[in-house]
């Protein structure tokens, strides 16, 4: 399933077979229709791919596509184009942990939805505010907007963006501690994704519950649940949610006392990732590989894991 709903794209499948058709003309095709004065076609193009360079972790092509589209947007026929590129360059700023500049693209998409008077871009922007705000810390304002962004997506009859802000909502919660409240926000997402029947929707949510039952130490409600995610997101191919799936799988089996699976699996995590990951995702698997480590009695690997981690704070 790709982000936008309005793709010109069946599923992941061809979007992937067409990029892969492109190859190293993707940015090319791109450029070549904004030069030709193919506005829409530069758009279309670069929103449309999104989902699946971000699904591969390829965040330099995806920020590098939308900035050729940019300029394109003004002069596009289809005047969603300007706020939708934006909100395009948040989610890629939002997977790759970059959230202050995400924060900024929402801003900026939201003034420009509301001067077109576009509710839906409007919302997409509300929702991306909010999992910035929650990323930061900001509890109060994102709490806002997330509820604002439900209420906007009951409005639209958006089912996907429903079970995302309620998915962030969740994870509100879980920041605050409240994990039981977490779960029942995170059932809600869940109904929405399998209602859909967006697998990458519904990866991602089973990892954020089985988050929760970690927290809660409910190991083997963590194993199930990390298993269904990873094995959907390697359906999909979506790198960091089959990273984040086997982290919590490796926490799992840690929690059960078998440790070298629980190794085997965070080092499968973490070579998963690319130099593109998300450093807050990069950051919590080497920390629980770490902590793996020490519970191992191997000393020097744990304290080069945490040592790394404590690197990619900023």
């Amino acid at each position: 399933a790709l982000h936008s709903p309005l793709s010109p794209f069946a599923d992941w499948r061809e979007a992937d077979g067409w990029l892969e058709a492109a190859g190293g003309q993707l940015l090319d095709v791109i450029a070549f229709a904004a030069a030709a004065g193919q506005h829409d076609h530069a758009c279309w193009t670069a929103e449309s791919l999104v989902d699946t360079l971000v699904r591969q972790g390829r965040y330099h092509e995806c920020r590098a596509a939308l900035e050729l589209a940019l300029p394109s947007a003004d002069l596009a026929d289809d005047r969603r184009m300007p706020s939708s590129l934006r909100n395009c360059m948040a989610i890629a700023d939002l997977y790759q942990g970059r959230f202050p500049q995400a924060l900024a693209w929402c801003a900026d998409a939201l003034r420009l939805a509301r001067h077109q008077g576009d509710l839906r871009e409007q919302a997409r922007a509300i929702a991306g505010s909010g999992a910035a705000e929650r990323a930061l810390g900001r509890v109060r304002e994102a709490a806002a907007h997330l509820r604002e962004a439900m209420a906007l997506a009951a409005r639209l009859d958006d089912d996907w963006l429903a079970g995302m802000s309620s998915c962030q909502l969740g994870a509100l919660h879980d920041q605050q501690g409240r994990h039981e409240e977490a779960l029942t926000y995170y059932a809600t997402s869940l109904a929405f994704a399998e209602k859909i029947g967006r697998p990458r929707m519904i990866s991602k949510t089973l990892c954020f519950t089985a988050e929760a039952h970690l927290a809660l130490g409910r190991h083997a409600e963590v194993r199930e649940l990390a298993r269904r995610a990873a094995e959907l997101a390697g359906e999909v191919g979506d790198l960091q949610l089959r990273a984040s799936s086997l982290s919590l799988l490796g926490a799992a089996e840690h929690g059960h006392g078998d440790l070298p699976l629980a190794l085997t699996l965070q080092r499968e995590a973490l070579a998963t990732l690319t130099e593109h990951t998300s450093r807050p995702l990069e950051r919590e698997v080497r920390r629980r590989l770490g902590s793996t480590y020490e519970a191992a009695g191997h000393r020097a690997e744990a304290e080069r894991e945490f040592r790394i981690a404590r690197s990619l704070v900023t």
